[in-house]
């Protein structure tokens, strides 16, 4: 059942109440008369009169009441009545003023707040694989939407001057110096000389035809052969010892020169002035290309397009990894304690913190709200509400009034 269909079926039932409560009243109207008419012959039957009587006072006296709650009684504007549409901003302020004082306070949300375990219900509706589908969807959703909206020449434009902004205000070289610091720092460079030397040593052994021929042709026609088969031996071992000095031994002085070096390259870029000079004017020429300012220009429509097409998609990658995402925060949720409890008085703090901030402005919507309603169709709108259960007391003004009616009657004829 929808909104409307619910609110159709409030106003077929309070319309049913009003005319059992009228009924009931037109009832006591015929009894009355019936009973007036006839109690000269039938005694008893002023009992009944004295009942219906005053039956009908109750019953007109509670319509009264009720009706002056919402509307003048007949159209007659009678002071104090239609008491909502007249002081309905009154009232509307006056709710507000309830709700902060007495439901937007930390004593009376903090005890509701620890007794909720947000964690298992999110943990656990996140958990199942429709929800996550349907969260991914609205994820994807909102992203086209914003790539929608947000996709355009100005924006362009504004993210590169932005980033070009960012990245000039950044200094180049003491950041790649720092980098690179977080490498020496755990002698990874080390493993670029023993790179270095592996591929020198495979360079060598490929290559020892090509010395040795090398080595044959550039030498004099009358050296002896056996000469310069001594000199490519003697050269080639000596390259070997080289290599294998310096690949296996972490004390050789290359290696150590090479370490120094490194540092002294490090050091410039982190200090030295003319070093920062040289990357930042680097820096500002890349920045400055035409080819730069393209690529800047064009890679937000690359990236758009990209997030666009793959938010799109409910099978893509993204999506399906969104999805996975969500399924597994929640299934950890299920089954972290820890972070079961670090969910539940984050949300709680938050929420008792917005409430402690903003709760004049929280409970200000309901007064706002009220303000611009229109007076009738508050009146009629609340009505709808309850005005079911107030028939109730023109039935019970009815039945009351006449049963006291009775007793005034009956104490009446005792005494006289």
């Amino acid at each position: 059942m929808n909104l409307a269909q619910a609110e159709q079926e409030k106003i077929r039932r309070l319309n049913a109440m009003k005319r059992l409560a009228t009924g009931l009243l037109l009832l006591m109207a015929v009894v009355f008369v019936v009973a007036h008419k006839a109690q000269e012959s039938y005694a008893w039957l002023s009992y009944v009169r004295a009942f219906a009587e005053a039956a009908m006072i109750g019953a007109l006296a509670d319509w009264f009441a009720v009706t002056a709650l919402f509307r003048h009684p007949m159209g007659l504007p009678i002071p104090h009545t239609a008491i909502i549409a007249r002081r309905k901003d009154e009232i509307g302020e006056s709710l507000a003023g309830f709700v902060r004082d007495n439901f937007l306070v930390e004593d009376a949300l903090q005890p509701r707040m620890r007794g909720i375990d947000f964690a298992i219900r999110v943990g656990g509706w996140m958990s199942q694989p429709d929800n996550a589908r349907r969260l991914a969807g609205d994820a994807g959703a909102f992203a086209s939407w914003f790539l929608d909206v947000f996709d355009s020449t100005a924006l362009r434009h504004f993210l590169r001057e932005n980033l070009q902004l960012t990245m000039r205000q950044i200094q180049i070289t003491p950041l790649v110096g720092r980098s690179l610091d977080l490498l020496t720092a755990g002698d990874h460079h080390q493993e670029l000389i023993n790179a270095l030397t592996a591929v020198a040593r495979r360079q060598l052994e490929q290559n020892k035809d090509r010395i040795r021929e090398r080595i044959k042709t550039s030498s004099p026609w009358w050296l002896p052969k056996f000469v310069d088969q001594e000199i490519y031996d003697k050269l080639v071992a000596e390259f070997e010892e080289l290599l294998d000095r310096v690949g296996d031994d972490s004390e050789n002085e290359a290696r150590q020169n090479f370490n120094d070096e490194v540092n002294r390259f490090l050091n410039a870029l982190k200090n030295d002035p003319e070093v920062i000079a040289r990357g930042e004017r680097l820096k500002d020429e890349l920045l400055s290309h035409p080819e730069v300012q393209q690529y800047f220009f064009d890679i937000w429509n690359d990236i758009s397009v990209y997030l666009s097409r793959e938010s799109a998609d409910p099978n893509s990658r993204i999506r399906r990894k969104i999805e996975t995402g969500i399924m597994q925060f929640g299934d950890a949720l299920l089954h972290s304690p820890e972070m079961q409890k670090q969910v539940n008085d984050w949300i709680s703090d938050v929420v008792l913190y917005v409430v402690g901030h903003y709760r004049d402005e929280i409970s200000a919507v309901i007064s706002d709200t009220v303000k611009r309603w229109d007076a009738e169709a508050t009146s009629q709108r609340i009505e709808i509400q309850v005005g079911r259960d107030l028939q109730f007391i023109r039935i019970n003004g009815t039945m009351v009034g006449g049963m006291v009616g009775l007793l005034i009657h009956t104490v009446i004829q005792l005494l006289a």
